[in-house]
């Protein structure tokens, strides 16, 4: 495995942990009106707003295509002559 996959999979552990931890019902105020819920949507709403503004944030800071995956850059192929060479001054 890649260490971001371990690092993704950690910090997946860690939101499950955390939601089962913390299962009681809440009272907060979503603009004007009070909600009960679990705390645990409460946290996963915010996770969740926090990810779509750091994914729009990222790309948005991307001023630049992304590079071509195979690493490669493309280079323009090089002219090639075809036939017997010729004499420029006939």
């Amino acid at each position: 495995m890649k260490v971001k996959q371990i690092v993704i999979l950690v910090l997946v552990g860690l939101v499950i942990v955390l939601m089962i931890q913390n299962s009681v019902l809440v009272k907060f105020h979503l603009l004007f009106w009070p909600v009960y819920a679990p705390l645990f949507f409460l946290v996963l709403g915010i996770l969740a707003v926090g990810l779509i503004v750091g994914f729009l944030a990222a790309k948005a800071g991307r001023k630049t295509p992304p590079k071509p995956v195979s690493g490669r850059e493309e280079k323009p192929a090089a002219a090639t002559k075809t036939g017997p060479p010729t004499d420029p001054e006939k």
